[in-house]
């Protein structure tokens, strides 16, 4: 009898001390070399048990891992990390990542790797990102409402949605094969921001199109004149508009500079009403006209950003108040 319950006790304990296996023994020694007298598990220690092995149990209690320089391919296991808010793996030689078990995770950084394929599906609380110098092709942050800070330069990314991140505030993503950005979320930023003070056109001389809020659209084309480079990028609000369909929906206004009335040639249809923004993004005139004249005497003196609504859609153009 007493040596059933030892056989019972002994099996309950290999139940609640579940090893987890990691394919990259780099990764294992790692985690194993984790101690208060330094920063790869925040300062504490995994095995606390010492007996050469990760336990489940173990891997629970981490919030932390600074895993970078570590000469890692495989991550496998991090699944059992469930309780992480910070993980960086940057230095590696990582290939591939699944992060879709982490989803108390707030901050990854993975940048100087070899990765293409990368899982952040249902990572809720993630708000920071870095992901530069890999060979993504592609970012899908769709199911990250709370993305903040994303950092994706020197990918091989050809277009950018973040139509479902509206506490972006910070976004470099220059040396990729961009054609195509969309910003537009419902939120107005201030592209004039320094946060935004990467070139998004520097190393992408394939983009054409960015799709912004309404309220953005003059700061954003403000801020892509600030850096200089020679392409035409199509900025507007409709993201189902291509590139060449907002070329023909631009329209003539002159004088340009303009000191009181400003004149809007609209072919090929009938204006229903006018809206100027400045380059804050800020509604600064309106009006509900047929007219092609608007009164800008009263603006102060700068660059505007003009879009009419027409009976065959909408239509853009600048013009500078003296």
């Amino acid at each position: 009898m007493k040596y059933f319950v030892l056989l019972l006790f002994l099996f309950s304990f290999g139940l609640n001390a579940q090893v987890i296996n990691f394919p990259d023994q780099n990764f294992k020694n790692k985690l194993l070399q984790a101690d208060i007298n330094n920063q790869i598990a925040g300062w504490t220690k995994i095995d606390t048990n010492n007996n050469g092995e990760i336990e489940e149990s173990e891997a629970l209690q981490v919030t932390y891992l600074f895993l970078f320089n570590s000469s890692i391919s495989n991550i496998e296991g991090i699944e059992y990390f469930t309780s992480l808010e910070y993980l960086y793996v940057h230095n590696n030689s990582l290939t591939s990542i699944n992060l879709s078990n982490l989803t108390s995770l707030t901050q990854f950084r993975c940048n100087n790797n070899n990765l293409s394929d990368l899982d952040l599906t249902g990572l809720t609380a993630l708000v920071g990102i870095n992901l530069m110098s890999n060979n993504f092709s592609s970012l899908n942050t769709q199911s990250l409402p709370n993305l903040n800070d994303v950092y994706c330069t020197q990918n091989q990314i050809s277009s950018l949605d973040f139509s479902n991140n509206p506490q972006l505030t910070r976004l470099y993503c220059s040396n990729n094969n961009l054609t195509s950005l969309t910003i537009k979320n419902g939120i107005n930023q201030d592209f004039s921001n320094v946060n935004f003070n990467d070139c998004w056109k520097t190393g992408n001389p394939n983009l054409t199109t960015i799709c912004a809020d309404e309220s953005e659209i003059a700061s954003v084309q403000s801020f892509l004149e600030d850096c200089g480079s020679p392409q035409t990028i199509s900025v507007n609000s409709n993201c189902n508009l291509s590139s060449e369909e907002f070329t023909k929906n631009q329209i003539t206004i002159y004088p340009n500079p303009v000191n009181d009335v400003l004149n809007i040639n609209l072919e090929n249809s009938i204006i229903s009403s006018v809206t100027v923004f400045n380059t804050l993004g800020q509604k600064v005139y309106f009006s509900f006209s047929t007219t092609s004249q608007i009164d800008v005497s009263k603006l102060e003196a700068g660059a505007y950003f003009l879009k009419v609504d027409g009976l065959e859609g909408e239509y853009y153009g600048r013009f500078v108040k003296k």
